[in-house]
């Protein structure tokens, strides 16, 4: 007995940031061993799925989207509930945060961006690599999260003995 196919396109929305793309797909009655993210080396980012309809019916989807010129291929994400969503992280220029601070309206921003998995259950969608450690970056600083665990248990160290001190002369000495 052979499979036939319908084939149909589901409700997507492509949401353009400064930061990151995130793709979000309406995927109702789909598991997430149903789905396949692919992210091609001519840049193009492959999403499908298929699954049973009824007897021998399936139904399936295909769909490509052209990833933008200053995207992170390495650090793309999909997330599955649902949604399925898709992060696309884009390259920061110091022009863009420069840009943000001037539209804070004067407040001091730091634009710090935080790049997570997005997993569910620590698992990651077929096709897509994970990162070994997240790395955050602030401004032009980059700093892998082990490194940033360390500097922030330092600070934490070095900061006791004035904790301590403060404590002493407001309550033991009038």
């Amino acid at each position: 007995m052979s499979r036939s196919y319908i084939d149909f396109q589901p409700d997507c929305q492509y949401k353009e940031g400064e930061a990151q793309d995130i793709i979000e797909f309406q995927l109702k009655d789909f598991r997430k061993d149903q789905l396949k993210v692919h992210f091609g080396n001519n840049g193009v980012l492959t999403i499908s799925g298929e699954r049973p309809l009824e007897g021998s019916k399936w139904i399936r989807f295909c769909k490509e989207f052209a990833t933008p010129k200053d995207c992170k291929p390495t650090e793309i994400r999909a997330r599955f509930s649902t949604s399925l969503y898709i992060t696309i992280p884009k390259e920061i220029t110091p022009l863009q945060v420069a840009t943000t601070v001037v539209q804070g309206k004067g407040k001091l921003e730091q634009e710090r961006s935080i790049r997570q998995s997005g997993d569910v259950a620590g698992e990651s969608v077929t096709g897509i690599s994970k990162m070994a450690r997240h790395e955050w970056s602030i401004s032009r600083l980059k700093i892998d999260g082990k490194t940033a665990m360390k500097i922030g248990a330092s600070l934490i160290v070095a900061a006791m003995p004035f904790i301590v001190l403060f404590h002493v002369f407001k309550f033991k000495i009038p």
